[in-house]
């Protein structure tokens, strides 16, 4: 006998909009069900959740979001075809009427005051995730990225001339994930990127910063060299970008290092023990003091 399957990955976003008398909740109504729900969707084979999130809502909505804090996720079970689990995330809305909807699955795109949207949405599940949304205080994210796989320590010292640790680059499998970081760091609209000069960092989050026009800020107190010999001075340099990050908040901000050096980075943010793979991100929700509301980790797929 076959193992049981795993649950459907879905991922959707609680979109709130700030008015004068109170937030508007972006919802949808689906005439194939003839009810109204929180924008969501299935997760795409080899699509991280996040991107999948930001995804539906456009596709459902017509509004270009990014995330900020990560919500509880709500698993359920679907008639004949098993459990669906959906994750989900605050949203941020960029740009409204942008694309097409497909009104064969979407016939209106609604924004509800909070007390309409807990009478209308159709599903308690819906209720329940956008009462816990009301209650995550207003964030600033702050992505930590361990750099993609770089060519070995080995393999590059036996090469004639390039004994420089710090010119070491990118192998394939490490060039593959550097592309694949686009889109998650698109997905928490990431404006700001600060990279240790070392160039298997730098390589990281190029893909990135050349699809977004973004430029790659280097600090130099961050790379290993400087760990090795100043253990204090990563730690320091973290608390001014977050310093930074905090002073302009709708300025999401992704920053690159090294797997010995990203500890003591996160100590500031009070990420606790968590160690990174390659290309990995910690992403870090704070609020407007510094305290730390929401975290999760992604990887991408490659």
């Amino acid at each position: 006998m076959g193992g049981r399957r795993g649950p459907i990955m879905a991922a959707g976003a609680v979109v709130l909009r700030p008015t004068a008398d109170g937030p508007r909740v972006l919802a949808v109504h689906r005439p194939r069900y003839d009810d109204i729900s929180l924008p969501k969707g299935h997760q795409e084979s080899g699509e991280d959740s996040p991107v999948a999130a930001v995804r539906e809502v456009l596709e459902e909505t017509g509004v270009k979001v990014r995330l900020s804090a990560s919500l509880q996720p709500i698993e359920y079970d679907v008639p004949r075809k098993g459990s669906k689990l959906v994750q989900w995330w605050l949203g941020t809305v960029c740009a409204e009427n942008v694309g097409e909807i497909d009104h064969d699955e979407v016939d209106e795109v609604l924004w509800l005051d909070v007390d309409e949207a807990q009478r209308r949405l159709s599903y308690p599940t819906d209720v329940q995730v956008l009462e816990e949304a009301l209650t995550i205080p207003p964030t600033v994210t702050i992505l930590m990225v361990r750099h993609a796989k770089a060519v070995s320590r080995k393999e590059w010292g036996s090469r004639d001339g390039h004994a420089d640790d710090a010119k070491r680059p990118l192998d394939r499998r490490g060039h593959r994930q550097a592309k694949a970081l686009r889109g998650l760091l698109e997905a928490y609209g990431v404006t700001r990127l600060v990279s240790s000069p070392s160039k298997r960092c730098i390589q990281t989050l190029e893909p990135f910063a050349k699809s977004s026009g973004r430029q790659i800020a280097e600090c130099p107190e961050i790379t290993e060299e400087t760990f090795t010999a100043h253990h204090k001075a990563p730690r320091r340099a973290m608390k001014k970008l977050v310093a930074e990050a905090l002073a302009d908040p709708g300025s999401p901000l992704a920053i690159c290092g090294h797997r010995p050096v990203l500890p003591s980075m996160g100590d500031v943010v009070h990420s606790g023990n968590h160690p990174m793979s390659t290309a990995e991100c910690l992403i870090v929700h704070l609020d407007q003091k510094g305290r730390p509301v929401r975290q999760e980790w992604h990887r991408p797929s490659v």
